[in-house]
This record gives structure tokens, sequence and C-alpha cells, in this order.
């Protein structure tokens, strides 16, 4: 175990050197940041404030929908989120999500199969919410250069979107289901299916508080990238939306180095001319992202380590 955290900590160097390398080599590190030295004050002071309700949203969402979670713990769940996060951006292909149940269960007693059902539900909700989002940005002038890219990302777009309504729809006979087979993955398949709303108020209560913190992340993330890049408010979250979803998605590399600016670009591609200034833009805004939800996680694990110390006083 120690071999294997030595050489994933060692391929985390790697990729962050790599990646300072061919910022230093390509731009230089004083080119790239001097757009911080015009951007409004207001905006970014938005844009941290932003990010910081987003992650106070997804908190609350598991607090109450999570009915095992004793009332007057939304602080730890707050803490659980943060570290979560922070984790998650640093592991490789999305193996920082298991945290999320192991803590759900060191905290609080859930089942691991109930709390990767959980995770599971809780990014479909996410990826329901990209892709509805990113479909809108399309209806709204985004257009692709050839009709077969368009009905690929509709087709992708519409699935993602329905993916947790048909979940939802199929919770009950998926229980029943598993409820009558005998054997451990039946018994781990029902218990994972706790972590899904059997209720259609849970549903909408999920969908409401998913909504409203991607609404704020986004607009926050899109006023930054429009401002850095010179890129119209809707381009902004468009791009915003591109690399978020190379986070959501099992694809992006440690720290989401080079594969978070690909997803901003990517999405931006068939509406602006690539260039230069918009994979600085995109650097940047990840820098932006990438430095707030560290600082915050490293915040919630000394919130921890004095917590703990304040509850095992020295004699």
């Amino acid at each position: 175990m120690n071999g294997k955290r030595f050489l994933a900590a060692l391929l985390n160097l790697g990729v962050i050197a790599a990646f300072a390398w061919a910022v230093e080599h390509y731009w230089g590190w004083t080119r790239l940041l001097a757009p911080w030295r015009q951007m409004p004050l207001a905006v970014l002071a938005l844009a941290l404030c932003g990010m910081l309700a987003s992650y106070a949203i997804r908190a609350l969402r598991i607090y109450i929908a999570e009915a095992d979670i004793p009332r007057g713990a939304y602080l730890r769940c707050l803490r659980l989120i943060l570290l979560n996060n922070s984790i998650n951006l640093l592991l490789p292909a999305r193996s920082g999500e298991a945290s999320f149940p192991l803590l759900l269960k060191r905290w609080f007693g859930i089942d691991l199969a109930r709390g990767a059902g959980t995770l599971l539900w809780l990014r479909l909700l996410d990826l329901h919410v990209l892709a509805t989002v990113g479909a809108a940005c399309a209806a709204a002038g985004w257009t692709l250069h050839t009709q077969t890219a368009a009905r690929i990302v509709w087709l992708l777009a519409g699935l993602a979107a329905v993916a947790p309504l048909v979940l939802f729809a199929l919770h009950g006979r998926l229980a029943r289901a598993f409820a009558g087979r005998p054997g451990k993955v039946a018994a781990i398949a029902q218990r994972a299916l706790g972590g899904i709303p059997n209720r259609a108020s849970g549903l909408l209560r999920d969908l409401l508080l998913t909504w409203t913190s991607w609404a704020v992340k986004l607009t926050a993330l899109g006023g930054v990238l429009a401002q850095l890049a010179g890129l119209p408010p809707l381009d902004g979250v468009l791009g915003a939306i591109g690399g978020d979803l190379s986070t959501v998605l099992p694809v992006h590399a440690p720290g989401g180095f080079g594969t978070y600016e690909a997803g901003v670009i990517a999405l931006l591609a068939p509406a602006t001319e690539p260039s230069g200034a918009l994979l600085a833009a995109a650097v940047n805004l990840h820098l932006l992202l990438l430095t707030t939800a560290l600082l915050a996680g490293a915040a919630a694990w000394l919130a921890g380590l004095l917590g703990a110390s304040s509850t095992h006083p020295a004699r």
C-alpha cells in the first residue's frame, strides 16, 4: 500500500512539474498571470464567494438527504465535501471519489455500499445539470461545423440530462428485483439503491439544490473566464462547463492539469477560434479553481485537527 501511495504521489508531482514547465516554456508565468492585474476585484471576490457557496449548497444537499446523518452535523458534511473535492482533484481518473463513501462510513456510520450509491446519484445529477445547460447554450447560438457532430452532441447531452430521471423512475423496480435475489452482489446493490430518493419530493429537492449549486458556480467561473478571454458571458459559461465536464467524467489527469484546459477549449472551439490567449485564460481559470478548492480542503483538514485536539485535551 505504501508503494502504491508513493507511486501516486510521484505521478502527481510529475504531472505538476510537466505542467509548470510547459507554462513557463510557452508563455512564462509572469506573462500568464498578467491578466489578473486588470481583473476587477469585485469580479474576483464574487467568483470566490460563488465557488464557496456552491460547496456549501452541496453539503446541504447531503445533510438533508441522508437521514442517518445526525441533525446539527452540517459543518461535518461541509468538511466532507471540501476534503472529497480536494482529494479528487489531486488523484487521477476519479480515484479520489473513494474518499466520499469512506468518510460517510467513518464519520456517520453509513454503509459503504449506500455511500457509493449516494455518490453515483450525486454525480448523475451533476452530469444532468452540465448536459442540460450545455445544450441550452448550444440552442442559444452555439453552432457545430458538421451535422454529424451536432447529432452526437445532442444525443450525449440528452442521455446525460435524462439519466437521473430514468434511474429514479426505475428505482422501485430495481429495489424489488434485487430484494428477491440471494447473494452478496444483490445485497450490495440493494443497499446502494438506498442512496437514491424513492419519492418525488426527494427527487425535486435534490434537483433544486443541484441546480442552485451549479448555477452559482458556473455563473462565477463563467464571469471570470469571460473577463480573462474577452468572451461574451454565454461563451464564458460554456467554457466553464467544458472544464467541469472534464472533472465529472473519468478522463482527467491528476489535478486536472491539461484535461481541464482541453475541456474548456473543446466546448468553445465551435464558437471561438482556439488561440494562445484562450488557452492562457483556461489555465488561469483552472488555477483559480484549483487554488480555491485546495485551500478550502486544507482549511477543512485543519479544522478537523483542531476539533480533535479540543475534544482530547492534554493531561
